[in-house]
């Protein structure tokens, strides 16, 4: 399981850490049903996903790619 830290005070976009050592970057999206949340990372060793709620500490995201699937787990820093 991957951990995504997250800054709380930054609402509509961040660079985001993840505890492997990579990077990414989160982007808050206007959607239907409100907010979403769009995480892309500048490493090929992650996929790409998006959430429809605000992250959450300790919640866990199970993410299907073409490699399987990955866990990752919010930490808001």
């Amino acid at each position: 399981m991957t951990t995504i830290y997250v800054d709380p005070s930054k609402k509509k976009q961040q660079t985001v850490r993840l505890s492997d050592g990579t990077n990414g970057f989160m982007q808050a999206k206007k959607e239907k049903g409100g907010m979403a949340y769009d995480f892309e990372f500048y490493s090929h060793l992650h996929p790409s996903f998006l959430i429809t709620h605000a992250p959450v500490d300790g919640a866990v995201e199970n993410v299907d790619s073409i490699d399987g699937q990955q866990q990752f787990k919010f930490k808001l820093d």
